[in-house]
């Protein structure tokens, strides 16, 4: 599976559009760091894998398995 690696700012966009109210930078990095949001560090930058994202779609089962927990 190839990973699209997007910026946070990306995925706001991508996640929340245009008019929604996103979560803070700060909140999605917690979450790529606890292995809610599929994603990694390179650098000092952070990025979400939106391939992994857009195919958990919200089901922890289907996360759990893409990460190899289950």
């Amino acid at each position: 599976m190839k990973k699209e690696l997007i910026k946070i700012s990306e995925f706001q966009r991508r996640r929340w559009g245009e008019n929604g109210t996103p979560q803070c930078p700060q909140a999605i990095r917690n979450h790529i760091r606890n292995g809610i949001v599929p994603g990694e560090q390179i650098g000092k930058l952070w990025y979400v894998d939106w391939t992994a994202f857009t195919r958990s779609d919200g089901n922890d089962l289907v996360a759990m398995v893409l990460k190899g927990a289950a």
